[in-house]
């Protein structure tokens, strides 16, 4: 296991954006490659900086949170994490339509994780979209698995909505 301080003295491996600028744009601009890996980020980091715009946002710096998930996906589009604190930060701010955008993107990176899914229905819930909820709810019950915490509150929010109509 690596360990990471901040303000590390030891080098970074050569990052291909170092070693060939144009190789490495082109790669970006075509999808194939992240500013993750031509920067050479570790996960290691990358995970230590959302922990960090989670806590803000568990502190109400909302806004401070926000900047922060929007530049990690800016650094790497293929965290469906990302997206789902982004869609959580925008529900909390009021901006429903955002945040179904940011959960369909989790969606679209993770097909086969129930908490896109839960996360979505839990916004059409409140714009009281039931039919889509339910639609969502059943799909994270799909791909999850029964243990899953995620999965058990799919299932209990499906039984609460069948009861509500």
């Amino acid at each position: 296991m690596v360990q990471l301080t901040p303000f590390s003295s030891e080098p970074r491996p050569s990052a291909l954006l170092e070693s060939s600028p144009s190789q490495a744009a082109r790669a970006w601009a075509a999808g194939t490659a992240t500013l993750q890996e031509l920067k050479g980020y570790s996960p290691e980091e990358l995970y230590l900086i959302s922990q960090q715009a989670y806590t803000l946002f568990l502190n109400g710096k909302i806004k401070d949170a926000q900047v922060i998930f929007e530049g990690l996906l800016a650094i790497d589009p293929r965290n469906e994490y990302y997206y789902r604190a982004l869609g959580v930060i925008y529900h909390r701010q009021g901006d429903s339509e955002r945040a179904i955008r940011q959960f369909t993107h989790a969606i679209t990176v993770a097909p086969r994780s129930a908490a896109g899914y839960v996360s979505r229905a839990e916004v059409c819930i409140a714009r009281r979209e039931h039919e889509r909820a339910l639609a969502d709810l059943l799909r994270a019950i799909q791909v999850g698995d029964d243990r899953d915490p995620v999965v058990r509150k799919a299932l209990a929010l499906r039984t609460l909505l069948r009861a509500y109509r």
